[in-house]
């Protein structure tokens, strides 16, 4: 399990609907974890908040280098992390994310989150983010309950909000400024993000690996094993890198 550490340089950025306590299940080092505006115990921000000003607040409560882990909306945060700040971002993790957001999908998902509600959206979005074997196994372990209970919780316009934010992220043309060291993570069993997409993230990234896990959107959830030593390779792999280029210059 991950303990939390406000001062550590292991940064986690979590999916849309959920909070900073969803790294409960990853066996990492201490690992600083934030809830974005409208999620968790926070309150909906103000109309309009894009992805890159939760970058923005991101940076005004850290300090230092962090090895930034994202998945899916935090994996798009973390890219305007790193395109808005570079000299805060020591290396990446996206996982399970895409570098643009279709708006007419997400709009048309937040109108129906506005009708519906956050409980009338509950199924749909657990189909997404899990397994078939995982909805129908294990609806009461604690990973699913917690993923259940956070939606249940979120207030539907804040949700709603931050579906038409990521309606609004694009960064695919400006992935080549994102130059530290970058793992994808991608999940065969992915619905809502397609394989083509992570692989076409990990190309378009100067310097970037693609790892994939036999897993659905919500991989860290899923499959947390395997994603933590993802992520511990990862560290592994960009302190290696960083180690060579001090010894260069």
């Amino acid at each position: 399990m991950a303990r939390h550490s406000d001062g550590s340089s292991l940064l986690f950025l979590h999916p849309v609907g959920l909070d900073r306590w969803c790294v409960e299940w990853l066996d990492l080092p201490p690992v600083r974890a934030v809830t974005m505006p409208g999620h968790g115990e926070r309150e909906r921000a103000r109309p309009g908040l894009t992805l890159a000003d939760m970058a923005d607040e991101i940076v005004g409560h850290s300090t230092g280098p962090l090895d930034v882990v994202g998945a899916s909306l935090g994996g798009m945060v973390a890219m305007h992390l790193a395109l808005g700040h570079p000299d805060r971002v020591r290396s990446l993790v996206l996982a399970c994310t895409t570098p643009r957001g279709d708006a007419a999908v997400m709009n048309s998902r937040a109108d129906a989150t506005e009708d519906r509600g956050s409980a009338g959206m509950l199924e749909d979005t657990l189909t997404r983010w899990f397994t078939p074997a995982a909805l129908e196994a294990d609806r009461d372990t604690p990973y699913m309950a917690y993923a259940r209970e956070r939606l249940l919780a979120m207030d539907p316009g804040a949700l709603a909000d931050t579906w038409r934010a990521i309606g609004t992220h694009d960064v695919l043309e400006r992935l080549g400024e994102i130059r530290v060291p970058t793992t994808c993570i991608a999940g065969t069993r992915d619905l809502s993000t397609p394989m083509g997409v992570m692989r076409d993230l990990a190309a378009r990234l100067p310097d970037a690996r693609l790892v994939e896990m036999d897993a659905p959107h919500m991989a860290f959830l899923e499959r947390p094993r395997e994603f933590s030593v993802a992520v511990l390779e990862h560290l592994a792999w960009a302190g290696a890198q960083a180690r060579t280029e001090g010894a260069l210059e």
